[in-house]
């Protein structure tokens, strides 16, 4: 159909139709041209898409299997291997921030914690809401004996989460070890709102009572913590302690026999009953207690320094000569030994003057005094043995050096 102009003017429709022709060619020429550029173009997307997705997956097992290595080398104990490990999946992934807090954890294992605490700290900053990193925080403070820097990391943790019993105990164990009993008994009781069956916030309610002088709630606490973790010797060494000081003989001894019965690869336990049974006036018990000890652990200076103490105390108490000869048969062997402790010494000393031999009492309590940890008694009973030998200069200067050495912040 022809537009009315083109009637009027039959060269407009020619001119018309012409310009339209040429357009449409134009078009087509274009359109053929154009297409190949924009098929390679598109063909060029879709082929770097698809080496950027393999990549990516690659990249992914890659840091999967890191991470596995790492976790791997843990369990087997090889925490350098798991660090080269985590360092591999950092490299691969830097803005992840689990190979930082994997990396951070086993520095803290290691004792290395300045470069625990700097992955840490980049594993917070790029995960400001997961809580584990300020929980390994904590715990590297607490590693390093800093318990009052723990508070504030463990606290975090409780903003973001403070439904973890597991985080209570640990905040109330800093706050007690910072010096805040009343905010650890607080800490423990919310640990057990949420678990009450956690021994160690037992514990740890007992122990913080006891700092208070609540000794009845402390009794309680620990008791219960013993009956949730029957072999916890610090829960039975604390009621021992908290009994003896409250004149509970035969309490104490239970815990102190259970304790000795624990730990039966050591010589400790029984040589703690043995000095408690002492204590209470059961010296018979003692010496029999310490000849278990002694066949059990032959040669063990531990027992041979609570063996003389126990003769030595029925010596000074009865006047008894035989008393005196069978602590210098026990410790005589174990101060003549060259790496005989000050405390040995110390006690053979003691032996000696009461036997009334001066001059070798004289020699080894020096020799007490020249190892460290000096023993508390040395300069006392070394100035008591120059007095007896005339030296009064002597024995004023080791009199002036017993109370240097047991004044608060002495030695």
């Amino acid at each position: 159909m022809y537009h009315p102009l083109w009637r009027l003017d039959p060269g407009v429709g020619r001119r018309f139709r012409r310009r339209g022709l040429w357009a449409f060619r134009e078009t087509a020429y274009d359109a053929a041209v154009k297409r190949p550029v924009v098929l390679i173009t598109i063909l060029a997307a879709l082929v770097a898409a698809t080496v950027q997705g393999w990549t990516d997956v690659r990249q992914a097992r890659a840091f999967r299997r890191l991470i596995a290595e790492g976790d791997a080398a843990l369990g087997r104990g090889e925490t350098p291997a798991a660090i080269e490990a985590f360092s591999g999946a950092v490299g691969l992934r830097p803005q992840s921030m689990l190979p930082y807090l994997k990396r951070g954890d086993t520095y803290r294992r290691q004792g290395q914690f300045d470069s625990a605490d700097r992955d840490l700290t980049q594993a917070q900053a790029l995960d400001p809401t997961a809580p584990q990193p300020l929980e390994l925080a904590g715990d590297v403070r607490m590693a390093r004996g800093d318990a009052a820097g723990a508070v504030a990391p463990y606290r975090a943790y409780l903003t973001l989460d403070d439904r973890a019993p597991r985080l209570q105990y640990k905040l109330g164990l800093a706050l007690y070890r910072s010096g805040d009993a009343a905010g650890a008994a607080d800490a423990a009781r919310r640990a057990l709102a949420l678990d009450p069956n956690l021994a160690e916030a037992h514990q740890l309610l007992g122990i913080a009572a006891l700092a208070r002088g609540r000794t009845d709630e402390a009794a309680a606490a620990l008791n219960r913590a013993l009956a949730l973790q029957p072999a916890s010797d610090a829960t039975r060494s604390t009621l021992a302690e908290l009994y003896a000081s409250q004149g509970r003989a035969r309490d104490e001894s239970v815990q102190r026999e259970a304790l000795a019965a624990l730990d039966a690869l050591r010589p400790e336990g029984l040589v703690s009953l043995a000095l408690a049974q002492m204590r209470h006036g059961r010296s018979d018990a003692a010496v029999a207690t310490l000849a278990r000890a002694a066949e059990r652990f032959p040669n063990s200076p531990v027992v041979a320094n609570a063996t003389g103490r126990v003769w030595l105390n029925l010596a000074e108490t009865t006047g008894d000569p035989h008393a005196i000869q069978q602590a210098l048969a026990v410790l005589g062997p174990a101060a003549g030994r060259e790496n005989a402790s000050s405390e040995t010494l110390a006690l053979h000393g003691r032996a000696l003057l009461l036997n009334g031999d001066l001059k070798p009492a004289q020699a080894s309590l020096l020799r007490a005094t020249t190892r460290f940890p000096i023993e508390r008694d040395a300069f006392r009973l070394l100035a008591s043995a120059e007095e007896r030998l005339g030296h009064r200069d002597a024995a004023r200067a080791a009199l002036a050096r017993h109370h240097a050495l047991n004044e608060p912040g002495g030695g």
